[in-house]
């Protein structure tokens, strides 16, 4: 039998993506990074903030390229430990990082890390990959400085947060190149 292109972990957390989203407004709420709540002891907000949505085109958005991203990462890549790691270090990189932001969802800084997992140890001998990077890089750079994101709130619900991006590159990065980190994110 022929191994699916899409690893199983990276599969059932799309799955989980769209199932909570399916929970409507009331789960959204109850996940959504919230800084008040935050600051009030609810921790988790932290990290299940990355797995709740605006709506479902935001929803569908990042469940499609989680599944994207799946096919070109790592084979012995652990999903579930992967994406908690990134999306804690990103959920408190926002909290640390940016006092005045109160309400955050979206899986897209976890995307953004998993993009620089997959694509940052090829940069040396994959052309293709180096210049991946350089784009995902210079899309959040203008989304940060130009605004570049003004155009997708309508359609989102918001405009995208280019500081979760940033986050998520770096957390990618991290995870990529520190030795004891990348053999936590393998198996």
């Amino acid at each position: 039998m022929a191994r699916s292109p899409v690893h199983p972990g990276f599969l059932a957390i799309a799955v989980l993506l769209l199932a909570l989203q399916a929970g409507g407004p009331a789960v959204a709420a109850a996940l959504r990074y919230e800084r008040a709540a935050i600051a009030g002891g609810e921790l988790w907000r932290l990290l299940s903030g990355h797995f709740v949505h605006l709506g479902w085109a935001h929803c569908l958005l990042n469940a499609g390229g989680l599944l994207a991203l799946a096919a070109i990462l790592p084979a012995p890549l652990r999903a579930g430990r992967c994406c908690l790691l990134l999306g804690g270090a990103i959920g408190i990189a926002l909290f640390a990082a940016l006092p005045d932001l109160q309400r955050y969802a979206g899986f897209s800084g976890i995307n953004y890390g998993l993009a620089t997992l997959a694509l940052l140890p090829r940069c040396r001998g994959e052309a293709v990959a180096a210049l991946l990077l350089a784009a995902l890089v210079a899309r959040a750079a203008w989304q940060w400085l130009a605004d570049g994101g003004a155009a997708d709130a309508a359609w989102l619900g918001a405009p995208p947060l280019a500081a979760a991006h940033f986050a998520g590159l770096a957390g990618g990065a991290v995870l990529a190149l520190a030795g004891p980190l990348r053999r936590a994110a393998l198996r």
